[in-house]
C-alpha cells in the first residue's frame, strides 16, 4: 500500500532513472543522491503518487523507464494505474507531466489561473461583438414567431382599494362590463356588488382586474362563481393557494375538483367534498347551468338554505350535500331538475314537507333525506319515481300511508323508512318487488297482521319491522327467506337479529310485535 512508502527528502530537480527489478530509484540531476522505494505494484508507475517536493515546477518533466513489462507511450494524472503490457518496445518512456505533487497548492493555483483565463476569454468574446458595432444605435430586433414564449410576468396588483368600493377610485371598463353581464344573467344580488369586501365584491375586482383568464363571457362568469365559493366558503385547509383559491394564469379546468367538458371551457362537475368549508352555502352555484355533478359533502360547518337558484341547473344528475349543517325549506325550484338521479341531503337540518313538484323528479335513481326533520305525507310524490332504487327516508317526521305507494317501483332494492310516524298496513302486493334487499319500517305507526306473501320475496336481505303494533303469529312461510339473517345488523343504535329458517329469533327480529294466542 502506498501508505507504507516513507516520504523521501527529494532535491528540486528530480529524474527517475531506469527501475531494478521491484525497487525505483530516483536520483538527483547530478547523480549525487539516490532513494530506493519499493514499486508497487510491479511494472506499474502508481507508487510514483508519494510527494516530491513542493519546489517542484509543475511543467518538470519525469522520465521513467521499466523492463519488467512492456507499455506503450501515454500521459497520465494522479495515482492512475498504466493499461495492460503492449508489445512496444520494453524501454518505452513515459512522459509524466505534473502527475504527482507534493500538496494540492499548486493544482489550486492552476484551477484558478484557468478561471482567470476563461472570465477573459468570455469577456473578449462579449467585447468584440459590441466593438463591431461601433458604439451606434443597437439595430431593431426581428421577433422570430416560431418560437414559443413564456406568458409575461403580471405585477401584483393591489386590489385592497377596489374591495373597499372606493367612490373616489373610477372602475375600469373591464370591471362595467362584467358587472354588467353578471347582473343580466342574475348571477348575484346587485346590492352585493357594492358593499365593501363583500365575498361578490372581492370575486368581482379579481375577474376584472387581476385574472388574466376572463377574456369572454363564459370564463368570467364561471370564474366569477369560483371566486365567490372560494370567498364566501373560508377553510383553514383548502387545496387552493391564493386569496381567492384561483391563479389569475390557471384556467379553471385545472383545479383539483373540477372537470369541463370536451371543450376544456364548461365546467361541468364541482366536487368539494370534505373540504372543511364553512360560511353559507352561495347562490352564485346556480350560474353554472351546464354542471351536471355538485358534491359539497362532509363540509358540517357549511349553513345556510339550499338556494332557490339551484333549480337553474337543469343539466344536474347528481346533487350530493351530505352531512353539511343547511337549515330551513326544501326549495320548490329543485322540481325542474328532471336530468337528477341521485339527490342526497342526509344529515343536515331541513324542515318542512318535501314539495309536490318534487314528484316530476321521474329519472331518480337515490333520494336520500335521511336524518332531517322533514314532515308531511310524501307517498303521492314518491309513487311517481318510477326509476328509483333506494330510497332512504329514515329519522324525519313524516306521517301518513306509504307503503302502497312503493307498489309501482319495480326496481327498488332499498326502502328505508324507520323512525318517522307511517301508519297503515304492509301491502302483500310489495311481495312483487323482485330486487327488494333491505325493507325498513321499524319505529312507526303500523298495524295489521303480516302478509305471508313477504316469505316470497327471496332477494329479501333485511327485514326490520319491530316497535310497531302488527298483530300477528309469525308466517312460517318466512322460513324461506334463505337470504336473510346472513349478520347482524345495526342500525341507529339498536341491533337486530336476523330470521334464520329457525322461528326462534322471532322475538328479536319483531322486537315489539303484540303476537295473537
Amino acid at each position: 500500500p502506498l501508505d507504507d512508502i516513507q516520504e523521501p527528502e527529494l532535491p528540486d530537480d528530480l529524474r527517475i532513472h531506469p527501475f531494478s527489478g521491484n525497487t525505483k530509484t530516483i536520483v538527483t540531476a547530478g547523480d549525487s543522491a539516490s532513494v530506493s522505494v519499493p514499486l508497487y505494484p510491479e511494472g506499474s508507475l502508481s507508487s510514483l503518487a508519494f510527494p516530491f517536493n513542493r519546489n517542484q515546477s509543475e511543467d518538470d518533466d519525469v522520465e521513467a523507464h521499466t523492463n519488467q513489462n512492456s507499455y506503450s507511450s501515454m500521459r497520465i494524472h494522479g495515482q492512475e494505474e498504466l493499461p495492460e503490457a503492449s508489445n512496444v518496445d520494453s524501454y518505452a518512456r513515459w512522459n509524466i507531466k505534473g502527475a504527482v505533487r507534493a500538496g494540492f497548492k499548486k493544482r489550486r493555483c492552476t484551477i484558478a489561473i484557468i478561471i482567470v483565463f476563461c472570465i477573459l476569454a468570455v469577456g473578449l468574446g462579449v467585447g468584440i461583438p459590441l466593438s463591431s458595432r461601433g458604439g451606434g444605435t443597437d439595430p431593431p430586433t426581428v421577433e422570430d414567431t416560431n418560437v414559443p414564449s413564456l406568458a409575461p410576468t403580471v405585477a401584483p396588483i393591489d386590489l385592497k382599494p377596489c374591495f373597499s368600493a372606493d367612490a373616489s377610485i373610477t372602475p375600469s371598463e373591464q370591471f362595467e362590463t362584467i358587472r354588467s353581464s353578471l347582473i343580466s344573467q342574475n348571477i348575484s344580488d346587485e346590492a352585493l356588488f357594492d358593499e365593501p369586501f363583500s365575498p361578490q365584491r372581492k370575486a368581482l375586482c379579481w375577474v376584472a382586474d387581476a385574472d388574466q383568464k376572463s377574456t369572454n363571457e363564459i370564463q368570467w362568469t364561471q370564474r366569477y362563481i369560483l371566486a365567490v365559493i372560494f370567498n364566501e366558503l373560508e377553510t383553514p385547509k383548502s387545496k387552493f393557494e391564493s386569496s381567492t383559491r384561483l391563479e389569475v394564469s390557471v384556467t379553471e379546468c385545472a383545479l383539483d375538483g373540477i372537470t369541463c367538458a370536451e371543450d376544456d371551457i364548461t365546467i361541468t362537475q364541482i366536487k368539494f367534498d370534505n373540504e372543511d368549508f364553512e360560511g353559507n352555502l352561495p347562490r352564485e352555484i346556480g350560474g353554472l347551468v351546464e354542471l351536471r355533478v355538485l358534491d359539497l359533502s362532509f363540509n358540517e360547518d357549511v349553513t345556510g338554505t339550499i338556494p332557490n337558484e339551484f333549480g337553474n341547473l337543469v343539466s344536474l344528475t347528481t346533487l350530493n350535500l351530505k352531512n353539511l349543517d343547511l337549515q330551513g325549506s326544501l326549495p320548490s325550484t329543485l322540481g325542474q331538475l328532471t336530468n337528477l338521479e341521485f339527490m342526497i341531503l342526509a344529515f343536515n337540518d331541513l324542515v318542512g314537507p318535501i314539495p309536490d313538484e318534487y314528484a316530476n323528479l321521474v329519472n331518480l335513481v337515490e333520494f336520500d333525506i335521511d336524518n332531517n326533520r322533514l314532515s308531511g305525507s310524501v307517498g303521492h310524490i314518491v309513487n311517481q319515481w318510477t326509476s328509483i332504487e333506494s330510497l332512504n327516508m329514515g329519522l324525519n317526521r313524516f306521517n301518513g300511508t306509504i307503503l302502497d305507494d312503493l307498489i309501482p317501483l319495480s326496481l327498488l332494492r332499498i326502502f328505508e323508512g324507520s323512525q318517522n310516524s307511517f301508519s297503515g298496513t304492509l301491502p302483500p302486493e310489495l311481495a312483487d318487488l323482485n330486487f327488494l334487499s333491505i325493507f325498513n319500517i321499524a319505529f312507526n305507526d303500523m298495524d295489521g297482521t303480516l302478509p305471508t306473501e313477504y316469505g316470497e320475496i327471496i332477494s329479501l336481505e333485511h327485514l326490520m319491522i319491530r316497535n310497531n303494533d302488527f298483530v300477528s303469529t309469525l308466517p312460517t312461510e318466512y322460513g324461506n327467506l334463505k337470504n336473510l339473517g346472513k349478520w347482524n345488523f345495526i342500525t341507529h343504535f339498536f341491533v337486530i337479529f336476523f330470521l334464520s329458517s329457525s322461528l326462534a329469533q322471532q322475538y328479536f327480529l319483531f322486537g315489539n310485535m303484540q303476537q295473537s294466542s
